[in-house]
């Protein structure tokens, strides 16, 4: 995801100027930088949007929790946003989990997991597309009895919280996102001895401190067998 490098580095450039700027004292960089550092976690979200081409969970609570920090920061409200916004974050969770299972039941369940865990295992012959989220909890999409024509794709959300998704060996997997105060990684095995016409799945991870993990082997057995 080159754009979501691109807007870190410009991040990281203004933040650098800011604090130039104050050692010049020319302004105030920690007044300003208070009022306004939402704005960049908002166009991490709209700009990791862009790049998937379409409007996804993970980029769009950041989007969204990016504002809602942004109208705190600003005091245009007179109470503290911090906890609604977290409320608001679960909340979104939730009904999209609740859509999707409704008007996509021919497709994998969206396995939510909140203060606990939550597991879901995929048979579909024609699997295309699923979600799986973690909020303060653990939850994992079993997929390695699924089968995927060309490609497909899963988004992942971690917040405070792991996320595990578990995919046949015969896969290819592309793992990118938005890590935040977290990470995502692939630990497949063998991906570049496939063949270029493998199946190949797509993981959108979102890790706000949290973690987002791809793997052929359940959590704790691929260190068994080193």
């Amino acid at each position: 995801m080159k754009p979501v490098r691109l807007w870190i580095g410009l991040v990281l450039l203004v933040l650098g100027t800011f604090l130039a700027l104050d050692a010049l004292d020319v302004l105030d960089a920690g007044t300003t930088i208070d009022r306004w550092w939402p704005a960049a976690l908002s166009g991490l979200g709209v700009v990791a949007m862009i790049t998937q081409g379409r409007v996804s969970l993970g980029p769009a609570v950041v989007t969204g929790l990016g504002l809602i920090l942004l109208a705190d920061t600003n005091d245009w409200a007179d109470e503290d946003l911090i906890g609604p916004a977290l409320l608001i974050t679960i909340g979104i969770v939730v009904l999209a989990s609740v859509v999707r299972n409704r008007t996509h039941d021919h497709l994998s369940r969206a396995p939510v997991a909140l203060f606990g865990e939550a597991k879901t295992t995929d048979h579909g012959e024609h699997f295309d597309h699923s979600t799986v989220s973690a909020v303060f909890g653990g939850a994992t999409l079993d997929l390695r009895d699924a089968h995927i024509d060309r490609s497909a794709t899963v988004d992942a959300f971690a917040l405070f919280g792991g996320v595990d998704v578990l995919v046949p060996k015969g896969w290819r997997v592309s793992v990118g996102g938005l890590p935040i105060f977290g990470g995502y990684e692939d630990k497949t095995r063998g991906n570049g001895s496939l063949p270029a016409d493998a199946p190949l799945l797509k993981v959108n991870a979102t890790a706000i401190f949290g973690a987002v993990e791809v793997s052929d082997e359940p959590p704790g057995r691929a260190s068994d067998d080193d």
